[in-house]
């Protein structure tokens, strides 16, 4: 009986087929950057203008300083919450920043043939104070959500590295982040 009973039991086999990932994000506060939503292609744009090379004619002349901001959030941006701290952070591997000056280098096409011996320089619009975009340390002063809104002053302006600016066309880039604390 023994024999037959064992005939009949059966055995199980199992294997391992497969994973299940599971992903996801678990967001602090977001808010309207310049009145978008920030979806990592928020850009803000700032014209430099034409400034006549005489005005660059030696390392480390400065013209055309032009204010921008980055404003975060709104009187309605109910998202953006009050008493939250946020900073604006630029990122240090922006492919653009000269690792030397810290300033963005000019990165308009060779074919256009571009200015040389000019950066675009970044400047704190609180302290005027370049901002080495390198250093990683180049953080705007965190500041307090008030009113749903937080807003972040700079300057950019041309700049002559290794002495006096040829004419030509100048363009330059860099990444931001909008850090919440």
């Amino acid at each position: 009986m023994a024999c037959v009973m064992g005939g009949l039991t059966a055995t199980s086999a199992f294997a391992i087929d497969g994973n299940i990932n599971f992903t996801g994000e678990v967001i602090d506060t977001t808010c309207l950057i310049n009145g978008q939503t920030p979806n990592g292609a928020v850009n803000v744009d700032v014209d430099l203008k034409q400034v006549q090379v005489g005005a660059l004619n030696f390392a480390g002349a400065t013209a055309n300083a032009t204010p921008f901001k980055i404003t975060l959030g709104g009187d309605t941006d109910t998202n953006c919450t009050n008493g939250k701290i946020a900073e604006v952070y630029f990122e240090p591997t922006s492919p653009a920043i000269d690792r030397t000056t810290g300033w963005l280098k000019n990165t308009a096409p060779a074919a256009s043939n571009p200015a040389q011996n000019v950066q675009v320089q970044i400047l704190n619009g609180e302290t005027n104070s370049p901002i080495n975009l390198f250093s990683g340390n180049n953080n705007y002063a965190p500041k307090t959500i008030a009113n749903h809104t937080a807003e972040y002053s700079y300057f950019g302006q041309y700049i002559a590295v290794n002495g006096p600016a040829t004419s030509g066309p100048v363009a330059s880039t860099v990444k931001y982040s909008i850090v919440y604390q």
